[in-house]
């Protein structure tokens, strides 16, 4: 486990959102009530609960998305107007 850790952490209204994040580790996030103090007194018992997290597994899954579909294949039959317009004769050159 990398011993450099990052802690972000994001005040507004009496709300925080506080990120912890370590190379090589996907980041944990959690928000709380309160202001600033309240977050810093939060922020050793939050980062001991990542690295336990990270301890265990430091990325999540991934993701197993099926691929999306093939584009869909241009109708080879050619449209009434484009008969149409093949069906008439060139028009008479003006210049």
């Amino acid at each position: 486990m990398s011993a450099e850790i990052k802690v972000v952490i994001s005040l507004k209204d009496g709300r925080g959102f506080v990120g912890i994040q370590s190379p090589n580790c996907d980041p944990v996030f959690t928000t709380l009530e309160g202001d600033l103090e309240a977050a810093l007194g939060r922020v050793p018992d939050l980062v001991q609960q990542a690295q336990e997290k990270w301890a265990e597994s430091a990325r999540y899954p991934k993701a197993d998305v099926p691929k999306p579909p093939p584009p869909p294949q241009p109708s080879r039959t050619t449209s009434p107007r484009s008969q149409a317009s093949q069906a008439q004769t060139p028009q008479q050159r003006m210049f």
